[in-house]
């Protein structure tokens, strides 16, 4: 009867032992995938693509907005990506900007964070 129960608790160890690495690794690979990434575009390559989409836009309506699109240190990607599509696809007269160009806010103004909107 004793030679049962050692078996048993040898397997029982060999189970417990069998599942602790691929659990600790499925525990290690979940963690990883909820560390922060870092969304913000550099500076020089937000004014480039924005400015090529004013540019284009500008050459088809025949005119652009009268002011500039300033941006923030630190624009988002997404926000630079939205507002550049936005502007291409808009209609004519090109006047303004786009209302989806506010989302290059979002880091830096709570309030320029559209809802439904975003990554």
């Amino acid at each position: 009867m004793e030679q049962e129960k050692g078996g048993k608790d040898k397997i029982r160890m060999n189970t417990i032992k069998n599942l602790f690495l691929p659990l600790s690794l499925c525990f290690i690979a979940s963690f990883a995938m909820e560390c922060p990434v870092d969304t913000t575009v550099d500076l020089a390559a937000a004014y480039s693509e924005i400015g090529s989409a004013i540019d284009y836009k500008a050459k088809v309506c025949g005119h652009g907005p009268g002011y500039p699109l300033l941006l923030p240190n630190t624009p988002s990607a997404y926000g630079v990506k939205l507002c550049a599509l936005t502007i291409i696809r808009s209609e004519c007269p090109f006047n303004d900007y786009p209302l989806f160009c506010l989302e290059i806010y979002s880091e830096v103004c709570d309030l320029c964070d559209l809802p439904l909107i975003g990554p």
